[in-house]
């Protein structure tokens, strides 16, 4: 099946070659040779705006967020095993707690969440009755102040303790030997010398 452009070109053969040429003819001839041009330009001229089968295809790469494998925490406090561990990054603070062989006697797991999810770089510290309070990580690698236990201590051990002179450690040692063992550290406010603001500075510091 011919086109627009070949049946151009047979009907100007027609009037050009096949019969003897008249000056109309010449005259229809030439208006469709340019009938014929200006069809072409139709066709194969690009039109002013953009052909969106010519544009280039761009391949946009999906928004992916890479979540952690695995995560490293520090465990501290009343665990059979603290230290350091690797850990799937969906464990659950009771998983890891599994991991370091539960807790020891006297230990307060209940105290914190245990469906909390587990965080890289951080230290979970588990209290217990006798020290209730995370005395932080020593960051210059020095030794952590030892806790003194005010039922046992001596005046010289009890003289290591902030804000505590030979006097007042003699005096913790006499209102022990004459009221018996301490039965918690607020027993520490009978002792003369020791006031709240004594007492508080004392706190992470004494046990029983």
């Amino acid at each position: 099946m011919s086109g627009p452009g070949e049946q151009i070109r047979r009907r100007i053969e027609d009037l050009l070659f096949e019969r003897p040429p008249t000056p109309v003819r010449l005259t229809v001839a030439g208006l469709l040779l340019l009938a014929g041009i200006g069809l072409a330009a139709l066709i194969w001229w690009p039109s002013g705006g953009s052909d969106p089968s010519r544009l280039p295809f761009v391949t946009v790469p999906p928004v992916t967020t890479t979540q952690p494998v695995e995560v490293v925490v520090h465990i501290a406090g009343a665990v059979v095993r603290p230290g350091l561990y690797v850990r799937p990054a969906n464990d659950r603070l009771a998983d890891l707690l599994a991991a370091a062989g539960g807790v020891v006697e006297g230990g307060r797991p209940d105290l914190l969440n245990l469906a909390a999810r587990l965080r890289d770089g951080t230290r979970i510290w588990v209290p217990s009755d006798s020290e209730m309070t995370d005395p932080g990580p020593i960051e210059d690698g020095s030794t952590a102040p030892a806790m003194v236990d005010v039922n046992r201590a001596t005046v010289a051990e009890l003289e290591s303790l902030p804000g505590v002179g030979p006097s007042l450690a003699a005096a913790i040692v006499r209102h022990r030997d004459r009221m018996g063992s301490f039965d918690s550290l607020d027993g520490l406010l009978d002792v003369p010398g020791i006031g709240p603001a004594k007492l508080a500075g004392l706190l992470d510091r004494v046990v029983l």
